[in-house]
């Protein structure tokens, strides 16, 4: 595993209407490979991490439409529960797919590039989330928290996920597309909650060594809250 900090890696290629800040916006798409409005949104997730360095881009495939002739590969029961507390938290209309949550604070279709671009330069500008520092060291990973005053309690969230991937679907509504997945998570793993007060703490990762990516979200008021710190760490 190669040592990390914030944000060590840098991907090339940026766009001139996304701010390049400090500020990790995180784009949480819900998809599914039964869905045939899905792969539009799909290219858009990967576009928009490809346009911006401190985009972190989850895809979180849910398990809703695997009886329409086909089962999701990278579908995973959490998903479909998490987004579902999504749309109680936010008071949306769903769940539905493609379906993409930035930030913890908004909610729109997943294909509409222009408007998540648009609400990824409201959140910088007005409710920019605190970066994290993240470091690896032997099987430890170090999360020193920055202060942030409030009244609110925390959980912290550490999402792990694989490296982008293709897959060939045979049948159902996507028939004979390859389709192209960002970051599919493969785990939400909660590591309580926490007040506010500027802390580090170890998490022992020994047995995530087959993890391509960490995302650790800090949301407020629970795990589907607003999203006021992050950052990833990818091996």
């Amino acid at each position: 595993v190669a040592l990390g900090s914030a944000f060590f890696f840098i991907k090339s290629g940026k766009t001139e209407n996304l701010n390049q800040t400090d500020s990790p916006i995180v784009l949480e798409m819900f998809t599914s490979q039964s869905c045939s409005s899905c792969p539009p949104a799909d290219k858009v997730l990967g576009q928009l991490e490809q346009e911006n360095k401190n985009v972190i881009a989850l895809s979180c495939n849910v398990t809703y439409w695997n009886h329409l002739h086909w089962e999701d590969t990278l579908s995973k029961e959490f998903c479909s529960t998490r987004q579902r507390q999504y749309v109680r938290t936010l008071r949306s209309r769903g769940p539905y797919t493609p379906q993409v949550v930035v930030n913890g604070t908004q909610t729109m279709v997943g294909s509409r590039g222009g408007q998540i671009r648009h609400a990824i330069n409201t959140e910088t500008a007005t409710n920019p989330v605190k970066l994290i520092d993240l470091n690896i060291s032997d099987d430890q990973l170090i999360i020193k928290l920055p202060e942030i005053a409030s009244d609110d309690s925390f959980a912290l969230n550490l999402v792990q996920y694989k490296h982008s991937q293709s897959q060939s679907i045979p049948s159902g509504e996507n028939r004979g597309r390859n389709v192209h997945y960002t970051n599919p998570v493969e785990k939400v793993i909660s590591l309580g909650s926490w007040d506010g007060t500027s802390k580090t703490v170890d998490y022992d990762i020994s047995e995530l060594k087959n993890a391509k990516g960490l995302a650790l979200l800090v949301q407020k008021n629970g795990v589907t809250g607003d999203i006021v710190a992050a950052n990833k760490i990818e091996f």
